[in-house]
């Protein structure tokens, strides 16, 4: 697979530094060296396929990010909660769809709430 190493490696990198992540740690999460990593990073070569997509995975980041790169710049907060929802776990995830429901409910000036499951 012929991947752009500089798409790729700014994504990788953004998506490290967005979780907060080391070279080493992620490189530990990989399977990968940390020298190998930091030469992705750099542009200095490029994944393989299998890689590619651990990596993605790992880094919580959409292939849409890779396959559409200037698509949803400007609404970096979205994609912010993607990222997060990402990582959390089916309580997590059953917390948060409530809390949203709960807060878009009280706002009488939202209309987009799918109230079809409502008992009246």
């Amino acid at each position: 697979m012929d991947i752009p190493k500089t798409l790729f490696a700014t994504l990788v990198k953004q998506g490290r530094m967005e979780m907060h992540l080391t070279q080493e740690a992620l490189a530990e999460k990989l399977g990968i060296s940390a020298a190998y990593l930091g030469d992705l990073e750099r542009h200095k070569g490029g994944p393989s396929l299998e890689l590619f997509c651990k990596t993605m995975q790992t880094l919580n980041i959409s292939a849409d990010d890779y396959v559409y790169p200037n698509q949803n710049k400007n609404n970096s907060t979205y994609d912010q909660i993607l990222r997060l929802l990402n990582q959390c776990n089916d309580y997590q995830l059953q917390v948060i769809l409530a809390t949203t429901t709960a807060l878009l409910d009280s706002n009488p000036f939202i209309s987009n709430v799918d109230t079809t499951n409502d008992t009246k």
